[in-house]
């Protein structure tokens, strides 16, 4: 059996323990999507966590997909919590660093993606909250490309940008030759 550690970073707000209620959700690991607002994620397990609605300390979920153990490890933005996430960083094998569509690249989020070049994680950038009002998705691609890196290659389309019905189209293949 092989494992994938993930870690989930970003920037204080960006939404990456909401991405995580998300994606155990679509793992199966959980049957309801828990709210950061409501204190009821699985990742935020102290107290403190539940009622200011911040990660404090680094989470790890584990679940299954095929033959393959992934540890999904949600870590803390604020940087009051540095030392979570640079402890988390030693056991990566790729990462997902999410950048939201309002505030987009924040200094924060350039320093860890330095850390991940450094580290030589492979690294997903998730933009997030798109639907968010002030969400601009070409402003954030510029900005990831001046920023963070030229190798930019969007894998879709967002739609509805600022409003409830906000979505994601992805990019399919070209059929025929």
């Amino acid at each position: 059996m092989r494992t994938l550690n993930l870690g989930i970073l970003a920037h204080v707000d960006a939404g990456r323990t909401s991405l995580t209620e998300r994606l155990l959700y679509a793992a199966g690991v959980i049957d309801r999507i828990g709210r950061v607002d409501d204190g009821s994620t699985r990742t935020d397990s102290l107290a403190l966590e539940r009622q200011r609605g911040i990660t404090i300390k680094s989470a790890v979920v584990s679940f299954l997909i095929d033959d393959i153990t992934v540890n999904l490890i949600d870590t803390p933005g604020h940087q009051d919590f540095i030392a979570e996430v640079e402890r988390s960083l030693n056991l990566l094998d790729g990462a997902v660093l999410v950048i939201s569509a309002v505030e987009g690249v924040q200094a924060r989020t350039r320093v860890l993606m330095r850390t991940l070049r450094r580290l030589r994680i492979p690294t997903l950038l998730f933009v997030n909250k798109i639907d968010r009002r002030g969400a601009h998705d070409g402003r954030v691609l510029r900005a990831v490309a001046e920023r963070l890196s030229r190798a930019v290659v969007p894998m879709g389309a967002a739609y509805g940008l600022g409003t409830p019905r906000a979505g994601f189209t992805p990019y399919r293949p070209r059929s025929g030759g």
